[in-house]
């Protein structure tokens, strides 16, 4: 992988006037102890990057400067390890009361604002921060060069045409699609916002297209999205962008004692996202990089326990082994009784 290939995360660290809810922290987006559980999936989604990914080209995006957590200076690792951090204000912002829930998540709208204007990018991976990178990305990087954007369907079983979807329904992204000057479809496919993945060409026109939609979105026009997923979803129709073609590397797996869908073949895909495992599989590959601030994840993989191994051991895959058990389901009562 080379550096034209950029791989990227990102942060937005809300004050108080512009919190809301983060339901899988449980916790409001201000709070100190639920942004330092993203600071530390921020680290450990480098760090399993850097150890399969040593030549691409690394971006941070936030809005503040990271600060220490849990003893490690995240600044000065980034730094150390050639993590360009791009400090960009959120601009794509609905406004107050708009959403109770994930309100910072069109904040990837300024990263690709950021990126239609960047040099020597030719594709770009924009991940959420629970990800782990499994696989280099030479594959990933040869689909992206193929279809022009790859993206993540999630079933119409789950989604049917008239569900709504964290407050929006595929019928309805379809009307908003026709209204603001995309064809006419009656449903369109739902795509998790978890991965942006584009040749730069592509995000110059989704990024173009997102900007003069976006005065109708924020002033909450008919049908209008609720979440960056809703919105990319109408760019890929917009766009004419293939469907599906990104779940032959990426699945959203679930591992929460209500839901467990871990299987073997996960293990042959390049990325797995683990949104439930936040606060316990993330931070336990984040206190074994901390332990050694200075270690180096693309020399020091093995160290760090930067392999698929470790990571089956920290993220319960395909199911938790007994320590990880015990660990899991103290936190689970610790919260329950608010400790």
């Amino acid at each position: 992988m080379d550096a034209r290939t950029a791989i990227c995360t990102w942060f937005v660290a809300d004050d108080a006037a512009a919190a809301t809810h983060f339901p899988q922290v449980a916790a409001m987006s201000n709070e100190p102890a639920a942004q330092a559980v993203y600071w530390r999936c921020s680290v450990a989604f480098f760090a399993s990057s850097l150890a399969v990914n040593p030549a691409a080209r690394h971006l941070f995006f936030t809005n503040v400067r990271p600060p220490v957590i849990d003893g490690l200076d995240v600044t000065r690792w980034l730094a150390r390890n050639g993590i360009e951090t791009i400090t960009l204000p959120m601009t794509y912002r609905l406004p107050p009361g708009a959403v109770s829930s994930w309100g910072n998540q069109f904040y990837v709208f300024d990263i690709l604002d950021y990126l239609s204007r960047a040099e020597q990018i030719d594709r770009a991976v924009v991940l959420d921060s629970d990800c782990l990178w499994l696989r280099p990305a030479d594959a990933m990087a040869a689909a992206i060069d193929r279809h022009g954007a790859l993206t993540y369907a999630l079933g119409k079983v789950d989604y049917p045409a008239d569900a709504p979807i964290n407050g929006l329904t595929r019928a309805q992204m379809a009307r908003f699609l026709q209204a603001n000057g995309g064809p006419v479809v009656a449903e369109i496919p739902y795509y998790g916002g978890e991965i942006y993945a584009a040749r730069n060409d592509v995000t110059g026109r989704i990024a173009e297209v997102a900007r003069v939609m976006w005065p109708v979105i924020a002033a909450r026009g008919p049908d209008a999205p609720c979440e960056e997923a809703h919105l990319l979803s109408i760019l890929y129709a917009h766009e004419g962008i293939a469907a599906d073609t990104a779940a032959p590397f990426i699945r959203r797996m679930w591992t929460t004692f209500r839901y467990h869908d871990l299987v073997p073949g996960d293990g042959a895909l390049t990325v797995w996202h683990l949104p439930a495992e936040k606060k316990t599989g993330f931070a336990d590959l984040f206190r074994r990089i901390a332990a050694r601030p200075d270690a180096e994840p693309r020399r020091d993989g093995a160290l760090l326990g930067l392999d698929q191994a470790s990571y089956a051991r920290d993220m319960g895959w395909p199911r938790r082994r007994p320590a990880k058990l015990v660990r899991d389901l103290s936190l689970k009562i610790l919260e329950k009784l608010g400790r």
